[in-house]
């Protein structure tokens, strides 16, 4: 993608998130299902080996810290989370509800940090780098859902991936959502429709296959960039951050059917660090009316 376009494309949708901030959180206060079906297959992998100390979660585009209170109910232990965000009001809501959660049962505490990822990625931030600025020790577990799919560039994208490796501990789990909207009829309609009109009142010249603009309620103004994900590029994705070995294996997929060729994956892949390797131990499709609009990749750091 154009860099001055991925640019554009990134200011729209921090503006968006400051301007819809009250109503777009009412909107985001209950779990995802796709989070059940994931805690169930990662819990004994993502849980402490020193049960003396809280579960590590880094939660980049923690957002209102929906998933934090997610896990203070469904974690053996406490919950020490890093939040990473780049909207002041939603991280201002999540503490909040850190606050009354730990005051409640003490089981969660949160550290929030706020930081421009987007711009990070598109200055060309390294994953080893990026990590570091998250501002947490070595995770357990280390998400991202609802973020990558406002993340312009498949280079971009994947570096994330690679700095969400980096930042959890040796046999530490990353598990992110992949938007797939453009699965459902009704939302792919709705995405040209927004897209169409958002260009047209923007002054933005035609975006690359997958991407596309959003709206909201009836907010005329209110555009945000969203990517929808072909399987080809959940494959890309877990490439960046899987190390190319003898042994390297993808886990089983539930589907490899797209009803869209939106995008195709970017031959910008940049390898992981060297120091670090991964495999992908999971990957489902959940959430949505029809079950299937988020696709989870999950990785496991092995050195």
């Amino acid at each position: 993608m154009d860099d001055t376009l991925a640019r554009q494309l990134a200011a729209l949708t921090r503006q968006f998130y400051a301007r819809t901030a009250p109503s777009f959180s009412a909107t985001r206060q209950q779990p995802w299902d796709g989070w059940e079906q994931l805690w169930g297959r990662i819990a004994p992998l993502a849980e402490p080996h020193d049960l003396g100390r809280p579960l590590r979660v880094l939660d980049v585009g923690c957002g209102n810290l929906r998933f934090e209170r997610f896990l203070a109910q469904h974690a053996e232990g406490p919950v020490e989370a890093w939040g990473v965000d780049n909207c002041p009001a939603l991280m201002a809501e999540g503490a909040a509800h850190a606050a009354a959660e730990r005051g409640a049962a003490g089981r969660l505490a949160a550290h929030l940090v706020e930081l421009d990822l987007a711009g990070a990625l598109l200055d060309g931030a390294a994953p080893d780098a990026l990590a570091a600025r998250f501002g947490a020790p070595p995770a357990d577990l280390a998400v991202a859902f609802g973020l990558f799919h406002h993340i312009p560039g498949a280079a971009a994208r994947q570096r994330l991936m690679q700095a969400l490796v980096a930042a959890v501990r040796p046999g530490g789990i990353v598990a992110v959502s992949l938007w797939q909207f453009a699965c459902d009829p009704r939302l792919r309609a709705k995405a040209q429709r927004a897209t169409a009109r958002g260009r047209a009142q923007l002054g933005l010249p035609p975006l690359p296959a997958g991407d596309y603009l959003m709206g909201w309620q009836d907010d005329a103004d209110a555009f945000r960039y969203c990517h929808h994900f072909a399987e080809e590029e959940v494959d890309a994705l877990a490439a960046a951050a899987v190390a190319a070995s003898p042994d390297a294996t993808r886990a089983p997929s539930d589907s490899k059917l797209d009803p869209t060729t939106a995008s195709s994956a970017s031959s910008a892949m940049s390898p992981l660090p060297a120091a670090l390797t991964a495999r992908e131990v999971a990957r489902f499709s959940a959430d949505g009316k029809p079950g299937n609009l988020n696709r989870y990749l999950v990785l496991q750091r092995t050195e």
